[in-house]
């Protein structure tokens, strides 16, 4: 008879047994197998427990991690652009209600931003444009000024601004130089968004003159606009960043003029309307490279002051907060294939600005 716990044990089934020589050697052999059992289930189940465990562990444990992985998967550009479009032209109300900081002054101010900056145009050129044989219009730039920029966003990205210009050296203010600009809309900058402003830097005037044809401000003379923003593509833009951390950010208008004064029939005339693509190309710490490109739907409405494109470089800190060097271009230039008007559209027809500014 074999004991009961033989055959399962390792090394102890029928042949263990069949090679002992007499019956006296099967009880030592019987004892030596049941103990070697007992060992082998223990360790078959401390085996399982090691095996099976972890994968239990494991199991459970990453359904919840892969369920924070689908939580925080990056939106697809689809997906961003979706909620851009979405959150355009918000109206966040609720906003009013929220009381964000304890000082009830900071309340008062938050939104607000201020710049102060001094504007030195480097060129003192005419700017002529032939009317006919016998008559010209001459523009000049205007002497250097400092300016006061006010802007203050009372809900979300909707926004009322304006800018004071003081001229150091009056005699040289134009009709068509502010005595103030102001512009006003919705512009969120957030990619993806879209923006709708109007803004209108033409003669206005604290005290107009009613003799010299002087307004406080033409209304129809300023330009509305409608825009989106986007950033390059990644693969498009590192090729061109040095700092690959930043992004290209860039807008897309359509601008609306109702009225404007035409160079050629020394009149004022309805309606021009211009595409534009402009893109801000970040260097470096705070410095930046700026441009503008404009495509005029009715190229008999571009006058010899109005750009087929604009330009600009500098340093500025970042949520403009702080101290600025800035140059800007904004005079009549053409593209190379194109004739510029007499006196503008060269390099020292821009203007140097060097401000400081903050917001709240």
């Amino acid at each position: 008879m074999i004991p009961p716990g033989l055959v399962n044990a390792p090394g102890c089934g029928f042949l263990g047994i069949l090679v002992t020589a007499n019956q006296s050697s099967i009880r030592p052999l019987a004892a030596h197998c049941r103990e070697r059992g007992r060992r082998s289930s223990r360790e078959r189940r401390r085996y399982s427990s090691l095996v099976v465990l972890p994968a239990v562990v494991a199991a459970f444990g990453l359904v919840p991690l892969a369920a924070a992985a689908e939580e925080t998967a990056a939106p697809s550009l689809a997906e961003e652009i979706r909620a851009g479009l979405a959150s355009s032209f918000a109206l966040p109300f609720d906003d009013l209600l929220v009381k964000r900081h304890d000082s009830e002054w900071r309340n008062l101010v938050d939104g607000l931003s201020v710049g102060v900056s001094f504007n030195y145009p480097l060129n003192n050129d005419f700017i002529a444009a032939a009317v006919d044989d016998d008559r010209r219009v001459e523009r000049t730039t205007s002497s250097p000024t400092l300016n006061l920029d006010l802007r203050y966003r009372p809900l979300g990205a909707w926004f009322v601004g304006g800018t004071i210009y003081h001229y150091l050296d009056s005699g040289e203010q134009q009709s068509w130089n502010p005595d103030f600009s102001y512009s006003f809309g919705y512009d969120d900058w957030r990619p993806y968004t879209l923006s709708l402003v109007y803004a209108n830097y033409g003669g206005n005037r604290f005290n107009p003159d009613r003799n010299e044809g002087e307004r406080v401000t033409r209304f129809a003379q300023g330009t509305w606009s409608l825009g989106w923003k986007f950033p390059v593509p990644r693969p498009l833009a590192e090729p061109m960043l040095v700092d690959r951390t930043a992004e290209i950010d860039c807008q897309t208008a359509a601008n609306l003029t109702p009225s404007y004064y035409d160079d050629a029939s020394d009149d004022n005339r309805n309606w021009k309307r211009t595409l534009s693509l402009a893109c801000n190309y970040p260097i470096l710490a705070g410095l930046s490279l700026r441009w503008r490109a404009f495509y005029y739907t009715d190229g008999d409405t571009q006058q010899p002051w109005d750009p087929d494109f604009t330009y600009g470089f500098g340093y500025a800190p970042a949520w403009a907060r702080g101290f600025s060097v800035q140059y800007d271009n904004y005079s009549g230039n053409r593209f190379p294939w194109r004739d510029r008007a007499e006196n503008t559209g060269r390099f020292v027809d821009g203007t140097l600005s060097l401000g400081w500014s903050w917001q709240w």
